[in-house]
């Protein structure tokens, strides 16, 4: 059993594919955390999502500032910025199951076991 740590996968669901690849990820026995910026700037960002959660407890997920624009633009609280790559998940018909589960994401992860924060 392994954890990796993944950063700023921003919608680039063929790159996270293809790095879970070459780590040889095992979703019955690894774990993965990422580390913030699920979302934006890459062409995937739905399919980064709905990955990601489909995991379930093998992935940890903290949220970055690109996830946090997300559920802002989500709940209608700041209009579409020039560089954004979020109109997928948004039009996306599992959208408000998404939103969801992202907002349950924590900020920070602990885990003691490891000595890891």
């Amino acid at each position: 059993m392994a954890t990796y740590a993944i950063g700023d996968v921003q919608g680039c669901y063929d790159s996270l594919q293809r790095l879970l690849e070459r780590i040889a990820f095992d979703p019955t026995g690894d774990r993965l955390w990422f580390v913030g910026d699920l979302v934006n700037r890459g062409p995937d960002s739905l399919a980064v999502l709905r990955f990601v959660k489909s995991l379930g407890d093998r992935a940890v997920v903290v949220l970055g500032n690109h996830d946090l624009h997300l559920l802002a633009r989500g709940e209608g609280q700041v209009s579409y910025a020039k560089k954004d790559n979020l109109d997928d998940v948004l039009d996306a018909a599992d959208r408000d199951e998404l939103l969801a589960w992202l907002r349950h994401r924590p900020l920070i992860h602990h885990d003691p076991d490891k000595g890891f924060t």
